[in-house]
Formats: structure tokens, C-alpha cells, sequence
């Protein structure tokens, strides 16, 4: 390892710098996601239009608490995404709309009102199974606990090799192929 970032500190100075502010509570409205999820360029991949839900106070975590992320993400109709896989678990609510996943070989149907998980790191795709309406998933994830200690890795689609999703991270933080 080249240069040293040790240090070293009184456990008092410790103990008052390790604080961190309170977070405060948040509402994201529904017509306000909504104009971004559909007023944005921003997508998670091919076909699946996203935003994320941040409260400010959760700093460089842009998290809904400093744990917890969330996502808004929508699949057009017809839309199907390429099989994916992450560190990280994943909540999804139904908001809108009917369709499938198929986690780790399991195909789950769901419709509206419907919440289902993904246990990390276990393959799975979404797909909208309607012709003429939309799907908007909300997915809570712990990205922000794996990020913070360099846990996070993203294969997508499946087959591509895992890459660490850390910021600061080079060629030499990608696990290669096999």
C-alpha cells in the first residue's frame, strides 16, 4: 500500500465527531415522483426508467434513512430487463400495473398492491405483462450499508462479470470474467 491515511485520535474526539445528525422525516409525493420518473432522461437500464427517493440529510448515503435506499423505477409495457444481480437485497412494491420476476429460476407473478423480495446477490429479472399500461415498482434496497464499506457489486446483465460499485475504485477493484 502506498501513502499512509492511518491516524490517530483521543476516544473522546471520537466519541463527539462520530455523531451524526438526526434525519429528519420526509414525504415524497406521489405527483411529484411521478413528473420526475416520466420527465427524466435518467434510467437504471434499457427499458426500465428510475429515480431515486433521497432525503438530504442522509449526506453521500443518498439514502431514504442513512441505511436504506430507494428506488422508483418503471417497466413500459411489453418491457422485459436483462437478468441482473446485485450485493445488495431488494423490497419491491407494486404501484402500478401486473407482471412478473423470475428470481434465481422462481417466476413470481405480481400485480398491484403486491410486495415480494430478492435476496442478495440471486439472479432475477422483471417483466410488465400488460400490453397498455405501465409498471412502477418501488424498491428499497441497503445499498448505502454496502457502499459504505465497499460491498456493492453489480452484475448486469448476468454473465458480465461482477464490478465493484464503489466510488474511487479503478480496473483493478473489477473481478474479471471467467
Amino acid at each position: 500500500m502506498s501513502g499512509s491515511t492511518k491516524k490517530f485520535m483521543s476516544y473522546k474526539d471520537f466519541l463527539e465527531k462520530s455523531t451524526r445528525p438526526v434525519v429528519r422525516p420526509r414525504i415524497w409525493k406521489g405527483k411529484e415522483i411521478k413528473e420526475q420518473l416520466y420527465g427524466s432522461e435518467a434510467s437504471l437500464s434499457e427499458g426500465r426508467g428510475a429515480v431515486s427517493l433521497v432525503n438530504e440529510d442522509t449526506g453521500d448515503a443518498y439514502g431514504i434513512t442513512p441505511d436504506i435506499n430507494g428506488i422508483v423505477q418503471v417497466l413500459k409495457p411489453g418491457e422485459r430487463n436483462n437478468p441482473h444481480r446485485h450485493s445488495n437485497m431488494a423490497i419491491f412494491v407494486v404501484f402500478e400495473g401486473e407482471g412478473y420476476s423470475i428470481i434465481e429460476g422462481e417466476k413470481i407473478e405480481w400485480e398491484k398492491g403486491d410486495v415480494f423480495f430478492a435476496p442478495a446477490w440471486l439472479e432475477h429479472e422483471h417483466c410488465n405483462t400488460s400490453d397498455h399500461e405501465d409498471a412502477v415498482l418501488y424498491t428499497f434496497q441497503d445499498v448505502s450499508n454496502l457502499s459504505r464499506t465497499g460491498a456493492w457489486f453489480l452484475e448486469e446483465p448476468v454473465g458480465s462479470g461482477p464490478v465493484r460499485v464503489v466510488a474511487g475504485t479503478d480496473k483493478s477493484d473489477i473481478i474479471p470474467e471467467k
